[in-house]
């Protein structure tokens, strides 16, 4: 018997077939990237409007308990985040803050400690640049810097036809007959903004929304510490003259890092994504929590 020859048969790439391949998965890659780039971001929009509506009932509940709506600051104290600790299960952060003392007194740890619920996640996140570099230095002196946590949100205090926010009593008010802030939230010092006095309705009324930080400039002015009342980090105003920041590279008062548009809460505790190129006349009409006009605008 003649023995039994076993042949084997050995099957390689050719060099243009390899690069074939590369060259498909490469496209393949290009082709996905987009989709995972877009499904971040939609997770991060929605995270964005969950951190809202934590805010929006958070002020429901500081109403509920001190019948008016959180200052925008006290000046050179705590501002409205400091406020609203405790029903933002930060209660234990809340307790060491000294509200008897001014923002540059409290403990660095205290003042320092980022939040995520302050924070969008399409553009940073607490292991991020949450920490202020510039702006937190006490008004009146040459420094030192007293750095705190930043914040990608601020209080509505209504449209640039009022003064600031300032509340009627005032002083800059009363002498030079100035307007006071007419949105949700003023400055500390005079009786609170109560929900009654929101008569354009809550569900009409802007309360806190995505703040603007140009061109990533993270920590710089005007992104100073959400915590410093000695600042304007923690509110904002809307309207004609105060448009919504097209992007990061926008100007603006209120603006996001999504597409297109910028989330706030509502004063009835709603999360609406407000079209960056929303007429200014109406944009304002949000923000004044009291002029009786009425809002032509699709919710």
């Amino acid at each position: 018997m003649g023995s039994r020859m076993t042949h084997s048969r050995r099957f390689a790439f050719t060099l243009i077939e390899l690069l074939v391949v590369i060259a498909i998965i490469a496209v393949l890659i290009a082709l996905l990237l987009p989709a995972v780039q877009k499904v971040r971001e939609a997770a991060a929009r929605s995270q964005c409007a969950n951190n809202l509506k934590q805010l929006g009932l958070a002020v429901h509940n500081y109403h509920d308990n001190y019948k008016g709506i959180p200052h925008t600051r006290r000046d050179p104290r705590e501002t409205w985040a400091v406020l609203l600790l405790p029903y933002l299960e930060q209660d234990n952060l809340y307790k060491q803050w000294d509200l008897t003392k001014k923002y540059y007194e409290q403990r660095p740890e205290v003042r320092q400690q980022p939040l995520s619920v302050y924070l969008c996640p399409t553009r940073r996140s607490v292991s991020g640049k949450v920490i202020s570099i510039a702006t937190d230095i006490e008004q009146g002196t040459t420094g030192p810097l007293v750095p705190g946590a930043c914040g990608d949100y601020a209080a509505c205090a209504g449209d640039p036809t009022s003064i600031n926010d300032y509340h009627p009593n005032h002083t800059e008010v009363r002498v030079n007959g100035r307007k006071p802030a007419n949105g949700a939230f003023w400055l500390g010092g005079y009786r609170p903004v109560t929900f009654a006095m929101v008569t354009d309705g809550l569900s009409n009324t802007l309360f806190i929304g995505e703040k603007h930080i140009p061109n990533f400039r993270f920590g710089e002015g005007p992104d100073g510490s959400i915590y410093n009342g000695d600042h304007g980090s923690g509110f904002k105003r809307a309207g004609v003259g105060a448009p919504l920041a097209k992007g990061p590279t926008g100007s603006g008062q209120f603006g996001s890092y999504h597409a297109d548009i910028c989330q706030f809460v509502m004063g009835d505790g709603s999360v609406r994504a407000i079209a960056v190129s929303i007429d200014l006349t109406n944009l304002g009409r949000l923000a004044n929590r009291e002029d009786g006009e009425v809002i032509t605008y699709p919710f």
